[in-house]
């Protein structure tokens, strides 16, 4: 099966997990990141670190974008990535489909986007770890 399947591909790694008798023992999520990992442990010992998307967008620059929708932006924010373009330049980019927000480092650092970004994280910070249990 293809993890392109969604809930079926989450649904077959889960059973082949139980199958083997791993048991979850820890949930990492990424604050103001759309990664999360469930760390498993298996009977010998082992562990297996199973990745999760998770539906976070970024709430001023994702509102308006013709892609932000469950079928065209299935990863939604995950994080600032780093790039080097042909004329050497570091470029950061904050989502993998519109390479048209990448700005170069510099610019980056005192652009709407970081602000809007380390926003978002301190916010999803604070809720996740405020979270009552139970």
């Amino acid at each position: 099966m293809s993890l392109d399947h969604g809930d079926n591909s989450i649904t077959a790694i889960e059973r082949i997990l139980a199958d083997r008798g791993a048991v979850a023992e820890a949930h990492y999520i990424t604050a103001g990141g759309s990664n999360s990992r469930t760390a498993y442990r298996l009977p010998d010992g082992r562990r297996i670190l199973f990745k999760h998307i998770r539906p976070v967008r970024l709430p001023q620059t994702c509102a308006g974008c013709r892609f932000n929708n469950g079928t065209d932006c299935e990863e939604g924010f995950y994080g600032v990535r780093l790039y080097y373009d042909r004329t050497g330049t570091f470029q950061v980019g904050v989502c993998i489909q519109r390479m048209d927000l990448c700005l170069p480092l510099e610019a980056f650092l005192t652009s709407p986007f970081r602000t809007e970004i380390l926003k978002l994280r301190e916010a999803e910070y604070t809720r996740l770890t405020t979270r009552r249990v139970g």
